[in-house]
Formats: structure tokens, sequence, C-alpha cells
């Protein structure tokens, strides 16, 4: 319940400090079975309570019936408590709630099966605080694991502490203090964040203001745009129909002074400007003063009636011509692809109308000019690819300076879906000091700063059709985690190897 609260799916990020306590505590008067039969189940509601809206939203892009995917969903959360199961046994079996510095290891335990097991879906309690900037400004050190493994510390110390009260009271007053300690250390380095200047450029990372002073030299005027698109509208005839709903806000934007790049984000229905003739004469006014990115379908073998599937694309244009393009690499299992669907093709018979994307196999940047001829470098990343920060990584290698992520939401419909996708996709901006254009379909559409904050005006409001005209600085810098990505992940597994072995070791020897 604590965790459902304290996601995003229930918005009371303040929980995230104490929603694992009760678990913590409960663990310290089980035997190791129940231990880890005790973090399975716990961890299984949480995740089933917390991402029930991905029931509607496969069921919607596969055109299944809700209790069809159920199932799917469920295996899904069975697995994904594996690990919480695991850092629950091995919590017990090392006696870890009976000192502070079990608190510690018992941490490094929970973090490194938690944050370095590849996951479908990597989200955790870290996640509920995306719109707490203030506690999340670590992650530009250690990524979401190192926010991950503070949250988990002073979550154990709180709990040995409440185990410790009755026995030993100086301890249990110890771990207390070091919780609080931690808590307010945390918010030192956000505030310390705060202030901190990139470049030229003051940032206000505590609110929604972006920035004090823009250089043209040194910035891009950037229009995204949400056309609120219903789901329901799958086919080319539907985006014919629907388009001419969005001619005049497309005027409006072509009337806008100085744009540098129009981002047009994913939607339900298929679309090309380099494939479909209809779409190059409507989008093609956009491209007189500014270039134009679109989220499209290229066929696999280059002619649209073809049924061996499609690359989920994007299309950058400038000067009436493709410019490049961009292959989607990380897919969406079952909502663009079946997973082991050639070793169990029953699936396709549950399935039958699941999407047949095909992953891309190379990463690529889009080089934008702005007003002043200087170009910039973008990682696009599409949709469900923002979530992983390894992608986002190959990119940043390659010399990336901003992100542009392109995502059609309206699949979790009125749901906490939304707010999930955003929460797990926020987290680049601040691991990578980068700025993050996030344009959807119906919302949640915004630009977030180098610190996680939505830029003030960037924001459009959900399920309205509309755009937004923002001014984006690009920062020639490096965070910490951009320049070692691994250092942190380095330092927990070496503490957790370490640790297993004198833990272990001790216990052996008692047991003799």
């Amino acid at each position: 319940m604590l965790f459902y609260l304290a996601f995003p799916s229930g918005g009371y990020a303040i929980l995230t400090w104490f929603t694992m306590v009760p678990i913590i505590v409960a663990l310290n008067k089980v035997t190791l079975r129940n231990a880890f039969m005790l973090g399975l189940l716990s961890a299984t509601l949480g995740w089933l309570c917390s991402i029930w809206w991905a029931v509607y939203g496969v069921a919607a892009i596969t055109s299944s019936a809700p209790n069809i995917v159920l199932p799917f969903v469920f295996i899904f959360c069975l697995i994904s408590a594996i690990p919480y199961a695991c850092a629950c046994w091995l919590h017990v079996r090392f006696k870890f709630g009976q000192s502070l510095s079990g608190a510690f290891f018992s941490a490094t335990f929970f973090t490194v099966v938690v944050n370095y097991i590849p996951h479908i879906l990597p989200g955790n309690l870290a996640h509920a605080l995306y719109l707490q900037p203030l506690f999340t400004q670590l992650a530009d050190i250690g990524g979401v694991a190192l926010v991950f493994f503070l949250i988990h510390c002073i979550n154990l110390l709180i709990a040995n502490g409440i185990t410790l009260v009755n026995t030993d009271k100086t301890k249990a007053l110890q771990c207390f203090i070091v919780a609080l300690v931690l808590f307010f250390a945390n918010i030192g380095y956000g505030h310390y964040k705060k202030n901190e200047v990139i470049g030229d450029y003051p940032i206000q990372a505590n609110s929604t203001t972006s920035t004090k002073m823009i250089s043209k030299e040194k910035s891009l005027r950037v229009a995204i745009v949400q056309p609120n698109i219903d789901i329901t509208n799958r086919t080319r005839d539907d985006w014919l129909t629907v388009k001419a709903e969005l001619d005049q806000l497309l005027l409006q934007i072509e009337n806008e002074q100085n744009i540098d790049l129009v981002v047009f984000p994913e939607i339900p229905v298929p679309i090309s400007y380099r494939y479909y003739p209809e779409d190059e004469v409507f989008f093609k006014p956009l491209l007189k003063n500014s270039s134009l990115l679109l989220t499209t379908i290229k066929p696999l073998n280059e002619t649209l009636d073809n049924n061996a599937g499609y690359f989920n694309t994007m299309e950058l244009f400038g000067d009436n011509a493709v410019e490049q393009t961009y292959a989607k690499q990380v897919l969406l299992p079952f909502g663009e692809y079946l997973p082991f669907e050639q070793q169990l093709p029953w699936l396709r018979e549950i399935f039958p109308f699941a999407p047949n994307y095909k992953p891309g196999n190379q990463s690529a940047l889009f080089e934008v000019k702005n007003s002043q001829n200087i170009s910039f470098k973008a990682v696009p990343l599409i949709c469900y690819e923002a979530v992983f920060t390894e992608q986002v990584a190959k990119g940043m290698a390659q010399g990336g300076e901003f992100l542009i992520n392109s995502s059609n939401d309206a699949w979790f419909y009125h749901t906490s879906g939304k707010r999930v996708h955003m929460a797990l996709s926020l987290f680049r901006s601040i691991e990578y000091r980068k700025y993050l254009i996030r344009v959807t379909n119906t919302g949640l559409t915004a630009v977030l700063d180098p610190y996680g904050n939505i830029v003030e005006g960037s924001q459009i409001k959900e399920n309205t059709h509309g755009y937004s005209v923002v001014d984006i600085p690009i920062y020639d810098t490096a965070s910490f985690y951009q320049q070692h990505p691994n250092a942190v992940k380095y330092i927990l597994l070496l503490v957790s190897l370490l640790s297993f072995i004198y833990y272990g070791t001790k216990r052996s020897t008692l047991n003799v």
C-alpha cells in the first residue's frame, strides 16, 4: 500500500522515506524462507497496484481484451519482485536488522539486485521523487541507483532503530540520528546544485524558471506540438480525417518567429513525410524557416504494402529534404513486438493484432542548426527508450548535447501511466545535466531542465491540442555520472561482494 501511495500512481512522494519500514521491521521476526516469501508477496502486490494501468494500455495497443493481458502483467510483477525477495532473504540471513552498519550493507544489497539486474521496466522508489528535484540531484553522481541507495539506507536505518529501541536504546538513537543526517545532507546537496552555474547560465533548480539569461548563439528555439489524437484513430484514413483539425495549430506555429526546430510526437496513426505524399504537403509549410522532427514508420522492405514489418523511426527534415533518420532500438514488449514469438508461436494467436515492429541497430545523433547557423547534436529517444540510462549513454558518448523524447502516452488513457512514464524518463535530464524535450500525443508534454524541473511555459495541458515555444540553452559540460557511469555501480558491487564473503564466513564460523 505504501509503495502504491508513494509511487507516481499514488502521488504521495513523502512516503518514499518510510515505505520500506514496516516490512523491514517485520523481517526481524520471520524465518529465512518466510523472509523471501514476504518480500516476494509484498513486492508483487506493490508492483501490481502501481502499474495496473499497463493492463489497459497493452490491451489498447494490441486490440486485446484486458482479461487476456492481466496474467502477463501479473507474471511481469512477479518477476520484478524476485530481486526484492532476494534482498529480504539476505537481510535476514546476515542479521542486518540488528545494527547501524547492517542498514548500510542491506541497502547496498537492495540497490545491487534491484538496479543492476536487467529489467523490462526499471521503476523503483527513487522515481517517486520525480517532482521533488531537491531530493534527486545525487543522480548526477551515481544515477537513479544512488538515489535508490540513499532512500533505502534511510528506510533501513529507521526500521533498525525501531527494532533496537527496546533492546539497545543507544544503537537505536544512533540509527535515527544517522538517518536524519543523511536526509538533510541530501537536501544540502540539492540546495548546492540549485545555485550551480553551468557555463554562462545560472539555473534555478527549485523553481519552474529554467534560466536567467539565454545566449542566442548557444541556444535553440524549439516548438513542441501536442496533437491530442484519440487512439481510436489507427489507420491512414483516420489520419487524413483528423489532421484537418490541426491545420490552424500548424498555421500558428508557422507564424512564430525564429523557430529552429518543430517537434511532432509519436501518434497512433501511421505518418511519414518520406513515404506519404499527403504528409509532405501537410508538413511542408513548417520547413520554410525551421527543421521538422517527426516520429514515423518505415517499412522493412521500403514498400508500404508489405507485411514484413516496420521500423518505428524519427525523421529529421530541413530544406525540404530528409536530412537524418533514426530507427528505435529498444522496443516495448507486446506494445511493439511479441517477446519469444518464434519460441512460443501461440502468443500470436492470443495477440493477433499486436504490432510487428523491428528494432534498429544503430545509434544516431540529429544535428540541428539555430538561427546563427550553429549546429547542436540531439539524442533521439522514441517512447520507452528514455527510461533506460544505458540507451542515453550511447548518444552522450557520441557527443549528444540535449535529449528529445517522442512518445504517445494516450494508450494509458487518464490513468497514472503518463506520470509513471514521465517519472522514469525525467531522471535522464538530471543524470546527464542536459535539457530533455519530452513531446507526447496527449500529455505529459514539457521541457525539462538539467535539474529535472519543468521549464516555465513549456508544459501543455493534458488531453488538449496545442504547442509551446521554448528557448533551450546548450551546455558544453558533462556530469560526473556521464564521465564515470559505472563508478558507483562498481563500488556497490564490491561492497556487496566483500560483505557477502565477510558475513557468510562469520556466520559459518559461529555455526561451527
